[in-house]
C-alpha cells in the first residue's frame, strides 16, 4: 500500500472535484431550457382543475339530488357532462363524482348554460341528448367496436367517472364543427344537427 497513491489519503480540499463541475454554455442552456419547461408543465397541471374559462369561477348551481334530500350545490364550471341514465339526470364532474338529481336534462344544461358553462348538446345511442363541456373534450374519433351499434363518433373526456369516453350518433365532423363554433363564437350551449 504504500507505492500505491491513494486518493482517499492524499486528497485535500484543492484537489478534489468541485459537486457541479464547469458546464459549457450549451449544457447551461440546455439546464435554463429545461427548468423553463418544467415550471410550464407544473403551471399547466395546476390549470387543469381550473374552472373552465366560459364558466365563472365560484358559481354554483343547485341541483335536487335523486334521494329527496335538500338541494346540492354544483360547481357549474367542473362539469363535465349531463345525461340521463337509469331513469335520473346525471352529472358528471371534473373530480371523477357523478351526482344524480331527479331534475329534467334540459333543465340542468340550461342553467349551466347560463352560469357560462359551454356546452355542446349531441345525441346518446339511446337518442336522447346529452350535454358535453366543451373545455374538457380530449379528442375527438371514430368510435371503436366496444361501442354499441350506431355510434358515428366516440368523444374522449376528462373526468367521467365509469368511462374515457362518450359515444354519440353524430359523426366526428358534426362533432368538430360544433365545438368550433362553440369556441369561435363563445356561446355557452351549441347543439349540432344529429344524424
Amino acid at each position: 500500500m504504500q507505492g500505491q497513491k491513494s486518493i482517499l489519503c492524499r486528497s485535500t480540499p484543492e484537489k478534489r472535484l468541485p459537486l457541479l463541475p464547469d458546464i459549457t454554455k450549451n449544457a447551461r442552456r440546455a439546464l435554463f431550457a429545461s427548468a423553463v419547461a418544467a415550471a410550464l408543465l407544473s403551471a399547466a397541471a395546476a390549470q387543469q382543475d381550473a374552472p373552465a374559462p366560459g364558466a365563472a369561477a365560484g358559481v354554483f348551481i343547485q341541483v335536487i339530488p335523486t334521494e329527496g334530500r335538500a338541494p346540492v350545490r354544483l360547481a357549474a364550471g367542473q362539469v363535465v357532462r349531463v345525461g340521463r341514465a337509469e331513469g335520473y339526470t346525471v352529472i358528471d364532474t371534473a373530480a371523477y363524482v357523478q351526482q344524480r338529481t331527479v331534475e329534467p336534462v334540459e333543465s340542468v344544461a340550461r342553467r349551466l348554460a347560463a352560469a357560462g358553462q359551454r356546452l355542446i348538446a349531441l345525441t346518446d345511442l339511446r337518442d336522447a341528448r346529452t350535454y358535453l363541456a366543451a373545455d374538457r373534450v380530449v379528442l375527438v374519433r371514430e368510435p371503436y367496436e366496444q361501442h354499441a351499434a350506431g355510434a358515428r363518433a366516440a368523444i374522449v373526456m376528462v373526468g367521467l367517472r365509469f368511462n374515457t369516453d362518450v359515444a354519440v350518433r353524430e359523426t366526428v365532423e358534426q362533432v368538430m364543427s360544433a365545438l368550433e363554433r362553440a369556441a369561435a363564437r363563445g356561446d355557452p350551449l351549441e347543439t349540432p344537427a344529429a344524424r
